[in-house]
């Protein structure tokens, strides 16, 4: 099997390719104060509570919230947070260890009786929790004292603490009203607490000078500033009204270039997967997937992002990352537009067919590939009318609710999470709708599967279904991040959580 080694060269491999970081006129320190601020433009949130989140406005949760885990964003191993250690003999018990002396921002501690809390709100049908179906095999949450709970599950979960480490599981408190103030009042055990929080506007976070961890966060305050508009978030910068910009294009990294004073980071890969709806007319036809699939062409698609195939750009027809040790060389398919119309003609569209594509026109990236989606098809005879809308709009209104979308969607670091999360029959987030009873076991073979090298071979076969059947293509395009130069400390693995605890401001002199 491949290994990490494989995930992390990539991302080195992207960093050459962005300019050198340089220096912004402007300080980051507060001239009215000794404080150390660290201004953030971030997306515009939807819901924010932990269980509904949708992953927008990493910055606010990732810093207001901890987790039983984190992970390495070096080795994209597990590291101990608010869990200490935890130990299981055979996949399906696991006790876990909690640290002592933590305290919410609310004064109260942290214990075992907010683990099950936090756990059972999974399975509360109220919540609508997005990790419902993983938390699933859960059977019984045992306090064996304050500090330890024994979690026993139906199946054996040999990956399962991984879980722990999705953006929606949170550690919550059990005495405090989340359904209430979740979405006006946040409040977790995090390095930093909400002082102010204005609804699709700002927030302020002041350092949590109770936090569990000596010493940190280093910086006393985070300003974050919401906006739907990136091209506003890097104006923002250039003009020294914010320290730190995420999602921004490789076409403003050019623009970036001329600035001495900033750098661009890339912490990770982001997928965007163009799903079609194998429920319903015309995709639920496997020939009108193919189609779609022989009209693409990756290098045209790399190009539509100003990148280059396999040069900051990826490309396959399965939801497994390039990147990812699990991932299976494939060949592409090469494109074949007589073939396409061929497929289309045999599944009773002779003279073509017209469909919409729905999309999040905020997301980067996500104009340029649709654009070009659309263009690709149009040869084989697919029309395609395209329908973006502000990502607020499109999670709320037409996702899981399209015959073909494309949505961004981050990487889980163990695939399996993914695949339970968007394509088992039941799953909340399956939005190309396949309900196949064969790819149901499939994947729950490769959760409960001990063994490395046959976990791999039941990856290896789903990817191979993917690849014949899916109604999947997944563009891979880097997560770019901009930022005063003198930002250091900064860390965002693949669970998209940035550590704002470890980021430190070197001062400009005077």
């Amino acid at each position: 099997m491949k290994n990490t080694a494989t995930f992390i060269t990539c991302f080195m491999f992207f960093a050459a390719l962005l300019p050198c970081p340089v220096f912004s006129s402007g300080q980051m320190e507060n001239e009215q104060s000794d404080k150390t601020i660290v201004r953030i433009a971030d997306n515009m949130p939807g819901l924010i509570t932990p269980g509904v989140w949708n992953g927008q406005v990493f910055s606010l949760n990732s810093s207001v919230y901890d987790y039983l885990v984190s992970l390495d964003p070096e080795t994209g191993e597990l590291n101990p947070s608010l869990a200490t250690s935890w130990r299981t003999d055979g996949g399906d018990r696991w006790e876990i260890s909690l640290r002592k002396g933590v305290r919410f921002h609310d004064g109260t501690s942290f214990t075992a009786d907010d683990v099950i809390f936090t756990l059972e709100r999974t399975q509360d049908p109220s919540v609508g929790h997005s990790k419902k179906e993983d938390f699933s095999t859960v059977t019984k949450i045992e306090k064996i004292d304050e500090y330890t709970v024994a979690i026993y599950l139906d199946t054996v979960l040999p990956t399962f603490m991984y879980q722990m480490t999705d953006f929606n599981m949170a550690m919550l408190s059990s005495g405090y009203d989340y359904d209430k103030l979740g979405e006006t009042a946040p409040m977790g055990t995090g390095p930093f607490k909400v002082e102010s929080l204005i609804s699709k506007e700002s927030a302020l976070l002041v350092k949590n000078e109770d936090y569990w961890e000596e010493g940190k966060p280093y910086i006393d305050e985070l300003h974050i500033y919401f906006n739907s508009d990136v091209e506003v978030s890097l104006a923002m910068l250039l003009n020294d009204k914010v320290d730190i910009v995420p999602f921004i294009t490789p076409v403003m990294v050019d623009r970036l270039k001329e600035e001495e004073e900033l750098k661009v980071v890339i912490p990770y890969m982001d997928q965007r997967f163009i799903s079609m709806a194998a429920d319903r007319a015309p995709f639920e036809d496997n020939r009108v997937r193919l189609a779609l699939k022989y009209a693409m062409d990756p290098q045209i698609l790399a190009r539509a992002t100003t990148l280059t195939l396999h040069e900051g750009i990826e490309y396959s027809e399965t939801p497994i990352m390039s990147a990812l040790p699990q991932y299976s060389e494939i060949p592409y398919r090469k494109r074949d537009v007589e073939k396409a119309k061929q497929l289309l003609s045999e599944a009773g569209y002779p003279d073509g067919l017209t469909i919409e594509l729905t999309y999040a026109s905020d997301h980067v990236y996500n104009q340029n590939i649709a654009q070009t989606i659309k263009e690709l098809a149009k040869d084989a005879g697919i029309e395609i009318i395209l329908k973006g809308y502000p990502r607020d709009i499109y999670f709320a209104q037409y996702w899981l609710n399209v015959p073909l979308s494309l949505t961004t969607w981050g990487v889980r670091v163990d695939p399996s999470m993914l695949l339970r999360l968007a394509f088992v029959s039941d799953a909340p987030w399956n939005e190309s709708k396949l309900a196949e009873p064969y790819l149901d076991e499939l994947i729950d073979s490769i959760s409960r599967e001990v063994h490395n090298d046959k976990r791999q071979q039941l990856y290896d076969e789903l990817q191979n279904y993917f690849y014949e059947n899916g109604p999947l293509l997944n563009i891979q395009v880097p997560y770019l991040v901009a930022m005063k130069e003198n930002i250091e400390g900064y860390e965002q693995p693949v669970t998209m959580l940035p550590v704002y605890k470890n980021v430190t401001v070197d001062q400009v002199s005077p």
